[in-house]
């Protein structure tokens, strides 16, 4: 087996569809260019908006617009929460956030369901605001556009707990040709691995289980989940694993093996895409197999994430996957309160090791979590600079997680209490609003358990201690898989991967496809991706 170096059916993308869409996101990145030139052409248009070489001094201290708040636009995802409708200045925590930070604070919560695709369209109109969020600095439409500002100066000047708490990885993942292109929220935990394997740890204790150390006890242990009857309804209606449509939320399965299908490896000196990676093929076997034993949910190619989350939630799922923090809420904190009289028990488990591997396991490293970009010809950049810096200071680490103090928290004896029934922000704020990665004073505060505080501590320890290496963080999309995106792991991997899973086709296919894969376009996205890591990130 090759080893990286350690440092039914859901129908494949069609061609037509795949091309449509690559012809859109062309068109879309051409709109923008032409929006913006003829803005920046039109009569009235205020040239000192472009911002400078180098932050003015004091460029906010003194003006009118700071005596009153700077105005800051922003879009950020709602992450899926309830968010309340009106305007964000209404919201008392963007209100308390504006008065902190001297700014007037406009933000659209864009649908998390379709983020990404919002904010092209928005883009294509020319409505482009101060301050955007994306999960990495390399899927922004304006840092492909060369419209990003770049952040170095600003944050020497104005950004003194950006640079004492985030650490040069993640800056790393967020400067491309020398500039920072966007402000980073760090891993969760502090943790780059920030996926997991979670366990029925009361279903282990029942049938007398042992923590699995290899991919074989890993399957040993689900089969055991098939037939002892863990959740005690007489049925056999256990799930042993559940994961999600597009092979989604299996990272740990594939990372028995050394590859996660949506990042790459640096593998004989070229960088690839892991879904072609020789150990790919041994994933896909051991998937093949929990899937004919009955080991794999029926319905991982068609599991919606309420779906999946139902089925966790109704006592039915032995082993998934997800975040570092999810290990006590949502998952400790909701079964509890769902299924008391089970005495549910969620634990995190290290990834086991995938038979004749000796490589790196479990997720691949991601530095960062969030990225938020800043337009290039916003007029205030210093004023969203210092916010995102308050926002990382020790005083907006508690806000971000606990809220207002005074209202949803106090401390008493250098202690502090937790308000949970005045926090009614608490979810959407920290996912907004988050940018550092661990503060143990506030998640001791939030779970108020010391039980469910070490299941915390012990996950982050985990994920700390695996990782698989990632050679490419930061680095755009190459240009043939962005003309190309049926070369993509959402492409055809997507069909070859399934019918190999379902035992629709020989697992031999899979060579097949690699092969085909590699003609069709997949020699150059190595070229490419590997001139890219030569230039950018080896020997760094």
């Amino acid at each position: 087996m090759n080893h990286p170096p350690k440092s039914g059916r859901r129908e494949a993308i069609s061609h037509m569809n795949a091309a449509g869409w690559a012809r859109r996101t062309g068109l879309i990145a051409m709109l923008i260019l032409f929006v913006l030139e003829a803005t920046a052409c039109f009569p009235g248009r205020d040239s000192s908006a472009l911002p400078p070489s180098s932050p003015p001094a004091a460029a906010a201290t003194g003006s009118n617009a700071a005596a009153h708040g700077t105005p800051l636009r922003m879009f950020v995802s709602n992450n899926a929460q309830q968010i309340p409708a009106g305007k964000a200045m209404n919201l008392p925590t963007v209100q308390y956030l504006a008065r902190q930070t001297g700014t007037e604070l406009d933000i659209t919560f864009l649908p998390h369901e379709n983020y990404m695709e919002q904010l092209r369209l928005k883009f294509a109109s020319g409505d482009i605001p101060d301050v955007h969020m994306v999960w990495g600095a390399e899927n922004s439409e304006l840092v492909a556009s060369n419209l990003a500002l770049d952040l170095r100066p600003y944050i020497d000047a104005y950004g003194p707990n950006l640079r004492k708490f985030i650490p040069q990885s993640a800056w790393d993942a967020v400067t491309m040709n020398g500039k920072i292109v966007a402000i980073p929220q760090i891993a969760q935990g502090n943790a780059p691995a920030e996926r997991l394997l979670f366990v029925r740890k009361d279903w282990m204790d029942k049938l007398g289980l042992e923590e699995p150390q290899t991919s074989g006890e890993f399957l040993d242990m689900l089969r055991a989940f098939r037939d002892g009857d863990p959740n005690g309804n007489g049925l056999p209606d256990e799930i042993p694993f559940s994961s999600r449509e597009k092979l989604e939320w299996a990272d740990n399965i594939f990372g028995m093996f050394g590859i996660n299908p949506d990042s790459n490896v640096l593998y004989q000196g070229e960088i690839i895409p892991g879904f072609v990676h020789p150990n790919m093929k041994e994933a896909l076997g051991f998937m093949r197999t929990m899937y004919q034993e009955g080991l794999l949910d029926k319905e991982f190619l068609t599991n919606s994430r309420a779906m999946w989350d139902q089925k966790i939630k109704s006592d039915l799922v032995g082993v998934w996957n997800h975040v570092v923090f999810g290990v006590y809420d949502p998952w400790q904190k909701e079964l509890s309160s769902l299924i008391p009289e089970k005495r549910p028990n969620v634990e995190a488990i290290s990834t086991p090791r995938g038979a004749g591997y000796e490589g790196s396991l479990g997720r691949v490293e991601k530095p960062v979590l969030k990225t938020f970009i800043v337009y290039k010809e916003t007029k205030h950049p210093e004023a969203a600079v210092r916010m995102m810096d308050w926002l990382i200071s020790e005083e907006g680490q508690l806000f971000a997680e606990l809220g207002v103090e005074g209202i949803s928290y106090t401390r008493k004896n250098g202690a502090i209490q937790y308000n949970a029934k005045n926090d009614r922000d608490l979810r959407w704020r920290s996912a907004v609003f988050m940018l550092h990665g661990f503060r143990d004073q506030a998640q001791k505060a939030l779970i108020n358990n010391e039980e469910s505080y070490r299941k915390l501590l012990r996950s982050i320890e985990i994920s700390r201690k695996e990782g698989i290496p990632n050679p490419t963080s930061g680095m755009p999309p190459s240009d043939t898989m962005t003309k190309k995106p049926d070369l993509t792991y959402k492409g055809t991997f997507q069909e070859a991967a399934t019918s190999i899973i379902l035992g629709e086709k020989p697992l031999d296919t899979f060579d097949d496809f690699v092969a085909e894969w590699k003609t069709q376009g997949g020699e150059d996205i190595i070229r490419e991706m590997t001139g890219w890591y030569k230039a950018n990130r080896a020997n760094k």
